[in-house]
């Protein structure tokens, strides 16, 4: 009796192991395509927003802005240990963005203020304009 409880021990370890290792290679997995789809989004964005652009936005600003903020991102999750990136911050960065483009155009304070809660969001301060 004791001897098949030891198997049925033994099976249900190895049962558990094998289920462990499949659920880190599934985290692993959705980590990437979660970067991945952050990188696509992030593009998306900023290609449309210096397509957008009116007068008095500088479009080098809206890349740079950009290719910061997708840095600090693809660091995750060691940019949030750090202190780097503030997520709560980013998550108001996308509800002013949708309120923004409500009407589904942009003008230059909308895009200037997007760009300067963006940089906030990964601790960049810019001097004021």
């Amino acid at each position: 009796m004791s001897e098949q409880n030891e198997k049925k021990r033994q099976r249900l370890v190895k049962i558990l192991a094998a289920l462990l290792i499949l659920t880190v290679c599934f985290a692993i997995l959705q980590w990437f395509i979660i970067k991945e789809l952050f990188s696509f989004g992030a593009d998306m964005v900023k290609d449309a927003l210096i397509r957008q652009a009116p007068e008095g936005v500088d479009r080098a600003d809206i890349q740079a802005t950009f290719e910061r903020v997708k840095s600090a991102v693809m660091q995750l999750p060691f940019s949030f240990l750090t202190g780097r990136i503030d997520l709560r911050k980013i998550k108001a960065v996308g509800s002013y963005a949708i309120a923004a483009n409500s009407d589904e155009v942009w003008d230059a304070e909308e895009i200037n203020t997007l760009l300067r809660m963006m940089n906030a969001s990964v601790g960049i301060q810019r001097e004021s304009e």
